[in-house]
């Protein structure tokens, strides 16, 4: 076993200066040289190492330590505290972080596993971060998720539940209560039951493309339309069968723990619960997206029971972190409305905590709207490769490109606003061009 190291690399990407209030090592010491800083500059990136004390030749401890800096300047103020704790033996849960932030800050992490582990810590002013070029106004679908013609056909549930379970890692299906059912159990599923996992792929095949969908689309009402073969094609898709497509199941088990403590954890050392692998994999994951410019695919866990056909498809396009508190932007294919078109429509959760229930508040152009349905988890859903789409156009006016990249009605206003939320060229038409 080689010795336990854990290097922490704190960027500071904020206009304000961090002074050092406190430090320590519960377990392990600070390497020469990698002692925290007494104050970290904006825009520095400092290096803290530590690593476990050794015995003779062998790794006595692991490496457990925390650094807490006051934020200085103007604004909100208050503290960053950023701990880690990289065990001897590691855990289901790998190494481990605490990093907050006061209300008015977005700090985020990632990485930091293995025995060699470098965990990259990044703090800056909270502000909405979008996906450049996407709006779900122009963007997303301009039909809905409801009011399909009755009977037409999507898919064999049980040939989709059988597949999901195959994948899912032993013996997690028989914990779980989940077992193997017919092909032909709820043979044929119809439209009228959901096709959002199609058309959220769908409207990533648009936007890969640089497409926009034509806003006198109309729902197709024929099995043999090419645009519904092809919701259909990638609504099979949004499942990820053969890949991690059996969370859709685990998650969705009446047995499926929802907090740190629970059976699977203590005893069989088998699962993480639904509030870690939402806020500290699933979260985290989705704003690596979007920092990166692509919008995110997202599974909502809308079922403790297993019934998988309330479990929802949404799309993430943006989001804003103050402290603990997320507000995640999302192209809801089900909120479609005709007088409107697609709303804003945001989930807000706290991250604090992975020791309970997961609980996310939803609002739909500012409104809160509980709904019918409790998400129980939530998942970024991997596997998406882009497919050409049967349908769009590309961007040749200021009210496409405007209808596409922001909220606002095409005017010199929404214009300068898209273009510089965007970063466009010098001139309107280079920026069009860029979209």
């Amino acid at each position: 076993m080689s010795r336990i190291r854990m290097r922490v690399h704190l960027h500071n990407d904020s206009d304000a200066a961090l002074e050092l209030v406190d430090q320590g090592m519960s377990s392990g010491q600070f390497t020469p040289g990698g002692h925290p800083p007494p104050r970290i500059e904006p825009g520095q990136r400092p290096r803290i190492s530590s690593e476990g004390k050794l015995l003779a030749t062998a790794p006595a401890t692991g490496a457990q330590g925390h650094v807490t800096y006051r934020i200085t300047g103007t604004g909100p103020v208050g503290e960053v505290h950023v701990g880690w704790n990289s065990p001897l033996v590691e855990s289901d849960y790998g190494n481990t972080f605490t990093v907050t932030a006061p209300e008015g800050w977005e700090v985020s992490h990632w990485g930091g596993q293995g025995h060699e582990g470098r965990l990259e810590v990044r703090l800056r002013r909270s502000a909405v971060r979008l996906v450049p070029g996407f709006h779900p106004r122009g963007r997303g679908l301009p039909f809905d998720n409801g009011g399909w013609r009755a009977g037409l056909p999507s898919m064999t549930l049980g040939h989709v539940w059988n597949q999901l379970l195959d994948s899912l890692p032993d013996p997690l299906g028989d914990v779980l209560g989940i077992v193997p059912v017919d092909d032909d159990w709820l043979p044929l599923t119809h439209a009228e039951d959901g096709m959002c996992g199609g058309m959220v792929f769908t409207v990533m095949d648009l936007f890969h493309h640089h497409l926009v969908p034509d806003p006198s689309t109309r729902q197709p009402v024929s099995a043999d339309d090419p645009l519904y073969a092809h919701l259909r094609q990638r609504l099979w898709d949004s499942f990820d069968v053969g890949g991690r497509g059996h969370r859709w199941l685990a998650y969705s088990s009446p047995h499926y723990p929802n907090g740190d403590d629970g059976v699977l954890q203590d005893v069989l050392g088998l699962a993480r619960g639904r509030s870690w692998v939402s806020y500290r994999e699933a979260w985290p994951d989705m704003q690596a997206d979007i920092d990166a410019g692509r919008p995110s695919p997202v599974g909502l866990i809308r079922t403790a029971s297993l019934e998988i056909q309330h479990n929802h498809t949404v799309l993430a396009y943006g989001y804003r972190r103050s402290g603990q508190t997320v507000t995640l932007h999302v192209y809801d294919p089900s909120a479609h409305l005709p007088d409107r078109g697609n709303p804003e429509v945001q989930l807000h959760f706290d991250v604090t905590s992975t020791g309970g229930e997961v609980h996310v508040r939803r609002t739909v152009d500012g409104v809160r709207e509980d709904g019918r349905h409790r998400i129980w988890a939530f998942l970024r859903i991997d596997g998406y490769e882009p497919v050409r789409p049967p349908l769009g156009r590309r961007i040749t006016s200021l009210v496409d490109a405007v209808r596409a990249t922001t909220a606002g009605r095409p005017g010199p206003d929404s214009v300068r606003e898209a273009m510089a939320a965007t970063g466009g060229g010098a001139s309107t038409t280079a920026w069009v061009r860029s979209l």
